[in-house]
């Protein structure tokens, strides 16, 4: 019995070390985004930022940079859904931004910028209930997004504002000053390879 009783103590020792290892490995694992500094527009529902968004995605070495400029409206969630706590501004902020530009440039797949967006979710620790009625929400509805973005693209508009631009007005809006920007044929800056899309080839937190 006294035996028994010393294994049964050792056991639960062991499960206590290896449940503590497993919680601090899966936090090693996760690379929250970097708050990023922003400047509004007159109606705070654009903004834009002051420095580069440097994401580094799971314990990989693999960078998403969402560059200084970049002009964003975070999460573009109906208002019908904030009386359950989705606004445009959350947990999820971080990693909407990350969507956004990935929307825009289009380098990857909608599909893959998708998946990023609920991997920068998980490191965003967003609830698991709320990323995929997020996730659901932009894999059922975004196209249209993605369609407007692409003909924006098409027809001149930039997003990101150059140093030169940046000191608009406190009463400036953003539909505004993007006009302004694009008949004083203002371009978006060339963006940076994109590597980074086969991480959106699934969901998971890459691990190396």
């Amino acid at each position: 019995m006294k035996r028994q009783r010393y294994l049964l103590i050792a056991l639960g020792v062991a499960l206590t070390v290896m449940t503590a290892w497993g919680v601090k490995n899966a936090q090693a694992i996760l690379q929250p985004i970097p708050a990023p500094p922003l400047k509004p527009f007159s109606d705070n529902r654009d903004w834009m930022l002051i420095e580069d968004i440097i994401y580094q995605v799971g314990n990989s070495s693999i960078e998403i940079i969402v560059p200084k400029g970049f002009v964003t409206d975070f999460a573009s969630i109906p208002q019908a859904l904030w009386s359950f706590g989705l606004s445009p501004n959350g947990l999820y902020s971080k990693a909407a931004i990350i969507h956004d530009y990935l929307y825009w440039t289009q380098l990857c797949t909608r599909l893959q910028a998708d998946n990023i967006l609920m991997i920068a979710m998980k490191e965003s620790q967003v609830p698991a209930d709320r990323r995929d009625l997020i996730y659901a929400g932009v894999r059922g509805g975004g196209s249209a997004a993605w369609k407007d973005n692409a003909a924006q693209r098409a027809n001149g508009f930039p997003k990101v504002i150059s140093v030169a631009d940046m000191n608009f007005g406190p009463l400036v809006l953003w539909k505004d000053y993007q006009q302004t920007l694009r008949a004083q044929g203002v371009k978006d800056p060339v963006p940076r390879s994109a590597t980074y899309c086969s991480v959106g080839n699934s969901t998971d937190v890459p691990q190396h």
